[in-house]
């Protein structure tokens, strides 16, 4: 239970962070076109607005968040050296991130084409990249998701098995 209810915080937190950090960088683009323009954006402008980050926040970044999230506690259970480490999973999370990319990019970010490897590239930075740090931070910051803490105990009483 103690399992689930880590790994359920560990989302949450995450989730939050991915989805608060993708409005703070959409902010940061879209206020020096409010500048320039000398006013905040009409109602039927801020209703669009919604709708394209709603649809690449639900198409892109939270599908890719739980993938991550689900592949990386499968391999903590698989491997458990790479979950012990801070250095693996701080490798580990973009690379699993990376690997996830194109399946959620193609069959599940239909809002998005690539129009060149250019684009690919930098969406697959901000997607899979902002996935794996929104998954990176919390375990960083946090001495109950400390690296480690999903992997499974060791098994302390099979020296002691045939006693």
């Amino acid at each position: 239970m103690r399992f689930f209810l880590r790994a359920l915080v560990w989302l949450a937190a995450s989730a939050g962070l991915l989805l608060a950090g993708f409005f703070a960088l959409a902010v940061v683009l879209l206020v020096p076109s409010f500048v320039s323009r000398g006013g905040v954006p009409g109602d039927v402008q801020r209703d669009s607005l919604g709708l394209v980050y709603s649809a690449i926040a639900m198409q892109a970044l939270l599908p890719e968040l739980c993938a991550v999230f689900v592949t990386w506690l499968a391999l903590a259970r698989v491997a458990p050296g790479l979950e012990r480490s801070g250095r693996s999973l701080a490798l580990g999370l973009p690379l699993v991130a990376a690997a996830w990319f194109p399946a959620v990019g193609h069959y599940l970010f239909t809002v998005w084409s690539p129009t060149g490897p250019g684009t690919y590239a930098m969406t697959l930075f901000l997607v899979g990249g902002g996935a794996a740090l929104a998954l990176l931070v919390p375990r960083a910051s946090s001495p109950h998701l400390a690296p480690g803490c999903f992997a499974p105990e060791p098994d302390r009483d099979m020296v002691n098995r045939d006693e």
